[in-house]
């Protein structure tokens, strides 16, 4: 799985993703931005929850629970950490707000949260540690 950005000004990217060929990728102003698109910290957020709420919909049709509604709100919390007051992500917060279409035992629905928290492999890899390696080269220049 790859993605590719460029640069477009500022802390402005856009961003590649299978046939997505234009995903903005911008801070706010009061982040040296532009405003032209989500911050990449909250495309984390949106990725965290598109895989839970993607992970509990599966599992939920699988038991054969029907719904009407699923909305998902993901709240994180950005704060300076000392010593150096490095800007870090230090609490993320999902609420999942389901309208069953029939009352369902609660027993489907717990299960459906033991498995999603187990099976969502974003949750899983943040929770985990990914290992990183970074490499920055040189590219030539267009003449």
């Amino acid at each position: 799985m790859k993605v590719t950005l460029n640069h477009s000004e500022n802390m402005h990217f856009t961003a590649n993703a299978r046939d997505f060929k234009i995903i903005h990728i911008d801070e706010p102003e009061s982040f040296h931005g532009t405003n032209l698109g989500p911050s990449p910290i909250e495309y984390l957020l949106i990725g965290i929850g598109g895989c839970i709420s993607s992970s509990f919909v599966y599992c939920l049709k699988k038991k054969g629970v029907e719904f009407e509604e699923l909305d998902v709100i993901v709240d994180g919390t950005l704060e300076h950490i000392a010593p150096k007051m490095k800007l870090r992500l230090v609490n993320i917060y999902l609420d999942l707000q389901i309208t069953l279409k029939e009352e369902e035992s609660s027993e489907k629905i717990d299960l459906c949260e033991k498995l999603f928290k187990e099976n969502c492999p974003i949750l899983e890899s943040l929770t985990g540690g990914i290992p990183f390696k970074i490499k920055i080269s040189e590219k030539n220049k267009k003449s």
